[in-house]
């Protein structure tokens, strides 16, 4: 079992009962866990939900493209791209431009 410490997740998507943990440094690990119970544990000013089964470490955000349809992509720090629902989209537009 590995311990990551929670600065350097860089995302966390869901696939059916697992999650997949990326770090900063691209490393993965896949635990059991529900999506919505992990979420409530992370700070919601460091995570962001981008979808039904992503969420993804604000601070490593490098940049938000849109995509054909409205919906964006956004590109991590470790070079991840992460799709962002069309509702996430205005969510993560607001947040930003509070920034």
């Amino acid at each position: 079992m590995s311990i990551v410490p929670v600065h350097q997740i860089a995302s966390i998507v869901a696939e059916g009962e697992l999650l997949n943990i990326t770090t900063a440094r691209n490393e993965r690990h896949t635990i059991t866990y529900r999506l919505k119970d992990l979420e409530r544990r992370l700070d919601p000013a460091r995570f962001i939900r981008l979808g039904r089964g992503t969420l993804a470490n604000v601070e490593l955000i490098t940049k938000v493209s849109l995509m054909p349809g409205g919906t964006h992509v956004a590109i991590l720090s470790n070079g991840q791209k992460l799709q962002v629902s069309r509702l996430q989209s205005r969510v993560l537009r607001e947040r930003f431009l509070k920034l």
